[in-house]
Formats: C-alpha cells, structure tokens, sequence
C-alpha cells in the first residue's frame, strides 16, 4: 500500500511524540540492558531477550528466575503475569485494528507498548474512520522500538563502563512521572492514578509483581466508575 501525504504527515505526528519521551525510554531500556548483562547470561542471550522479548518489566522479572534455574514454567509464567497488562491495552487497540490481517495484528501487538498505547488512546479515545490511525500508531511504536533497542545494546555492550552513581534506574522513574502527570487531565483519571498507586504499595509484598496487575485492575474500575458517575451528574444538572 502506497502511504498518502496525509498518512506520511501521521507517521512523522507519532514518531515526533514518541521521540518526546525518549530519555525516559532509552533511559530505562539502558537499565534493563546492563541488568542483563550483569546477571551473566552472556551477551548473545541477552540481545535475543531484548529483540524477541521487547518487555523490560518481563525481563527484569526472569532474570533471578533464569539465573536460579527454575523450571521453564516458571518463568514463562512470571513473564506472563508481569504482562497481562498488555492484555488489557491490546482489548483497547483490537477495535482500531480489527479488520487487519492475523499477521498484521501480530505486528501491532508486538509493536505495543505502555506509552505507545496511552498515546495512541488519547489522541483516538473512540473508534473513527480515521485512515491515518495505523501510519500515527506504527510512527510512534517504530521510533519506541528503535530508541529501547538502542538503549538496551548500549546497557549490553557497555555495561562494563556504566558507573553505578549514575543511578539511572531513579533517573527513568522520574523521566516517566514528568511523561504521565501532563497526561493526567480529567478528574477520572486523576483517581484512576491515585488508586493505582495505593494499591500499589499496599500490594507490594504479592509475589510475581501481582501488586502491579492489582494496582491496573482497579485503576480501570476506578475510572470508568468516576467518569460514569461524573457523565450522570452533568447530565442530571443539565436537565
């Protein structure tokens, strides 16, 4: 298929606001790199994670697993518990991308990540007609895809010459709270992330990062909650 301007113009929209958030993503793909290549699985193993994986919470989460030995189960396990988040944001992109060949949904979902579908949701909160929503998606998980895998090689390769007082893990959670709290905005979603995080901490001790899962679960109860609850509330004053 021949991309119009018009779908060149989308591409290029969503390369640019990825590429806004790249410290935060090369930043935390870095950590994850050196991780790996510290733990001692060897370099080659460690690149194939990251290309084939392409999940740092997944494969931060594996690695005391890989190197205790445990059964494959067992790690294949954690790395899908860690992941079922991507469930849900993939039941949000199915309706966008329904009428796309299996193999082109396989790429999309792959190609998936937290800040590719928050970004992609905010600016397509329904479903429309829209030819430009694939060129805008795939511009934004390309340039995420290139700026992790950049970060990881270097974390791989250079590991050796990361001093550990950079604190580069800190460095990542701050860039991404400046990424989310603009995104923010609506009532909803401000007791949407209130409640993830509380019960984020309270649910630190569940094994497997449940605590995370737990933490998304009621976010998403939580804010389709309060943004009905606020919808019926405008509609009755309205009235």
């Amino acid at each position: 298929m021949r991309w119009s301007l018009q779908h060149r113009a989308a591409f290029f929209e969503g390369s640019h606001k990825m590429s806004r958030a790249g410290f935060a993503i090369f930043t935390w793909a870095l950590v994850t790199g050196v991780a790996m290549a510290e733990s001692g699985i060897g370099v080659a193993e460690s690149i194939g994670i990251s290309l084939l994986v392409y999940a740092g919470s997944a494969q931060l989460a594996a690695l005391p697993l890989i190197l205790g030995n445990f059964p494959i189960w067992t790690i294949w396990l954690t790395a899908v518990v860690v992941n079922l988040r991507f469930v849900i944001s993939s039941a949000g992109l199915q309706p966008h991308f329904k009428e796309k060949t299996l193999w082109q949904r396989f790429v999309i979902g792959y190609m998936n990540g937290d800040l590719t579908f928050a970004f992609f949701i905010s600016k397509y909160p329904v479903v429309i007609q829209d030819n430009s929503r694939l060129p805008f998606y795939l511009g934004m998980a390309l340039t995420n895809w290139f700026i992790w895998q950049t970060g990881s090689m270097f974390g791989i390769l250079l590991s050796g010459f990361v001093p550990e007082t950079w604190g580069l893990g800190f460095a990542g959670t701050l860039a991404l709270i400046g990424i989310v709290l603009p995104m923010i905005e609506s009532r909803s979603a401000r007791y949407a992330a209130a409640t993830a995080a509380v019960v984020a901490v309270l649910a630190i001790s569940l094994p497997y990062k449940l605590n995370l899962i737990l933490a998304i679960l009621s976010a998403v109860v939580v804010g389709i909650t309060t943004d009905r609850l606020l919808k019926t509330k405008k509609a009755g004053v309205s009235l």
